[in-house]
């Protein structure tokens, strides 16, 4: 079975990321509505609160985009998007769940080969590059 597929997958779900944690970081005055009423109460102003998801997601999306700690990322962002879609709920809500169906899928496959998590368990079960073994 081809692996593109979850290469579409993984790469989209970058570009969303990105898209969002780079609007949180320069607009957070636009995200702060979409805040749960229960952040007003921390001690953190709401925008700040705003620009530190957006950090969080933007490190997320270049992880994934390298593929490092590609399945603990999905499921970090899959429960991320599950609490976005709980407390949004509606049409939203049903939207970021769908959305986080296809952090169950990058999280339920093996490494592809354009991740480093697939480079770098290749190269402890084949420590050469050419595949001969080392001879003492």
């Amino acid at each position: 079975m081809s692996d593109k597929p979850m290469k579409i997958l993984r790469y989209a779900w970058v570009v969303l990321f990105l898209w969002f944690g780079l609007s949180q970081m320069f607009f957070p005055n636009n995200w702060t509505a979409f805040l749960p009423t229960w952040s007003g109460y921390m001690p953190i102003p709401a925008a700040m609160l705003v620009k530190l998801n957006g950090w969080f997601e933007i490190f997320a999306a270049i992880f994934l985009f390298l593929g490092i700690f590609t399945r603990p990322i999905a499921i970090i962002l899959t429960a991320h998007l599950l609490i976005i879609a709980a407390s949004a709920g509606g049409a939203i809500g049903v939207r970021d769940f769908i959305l986080a169906m296809i952090g169950v899928a990058l999280a339920s496959v093996p490494a592809d080969n354009w991740t480093m998590d697939f480079k770098a368990k290749k190269t402890k079960t084949d420590p050469t590059p050419d595949g001969a073994s080392i001879q003492t």
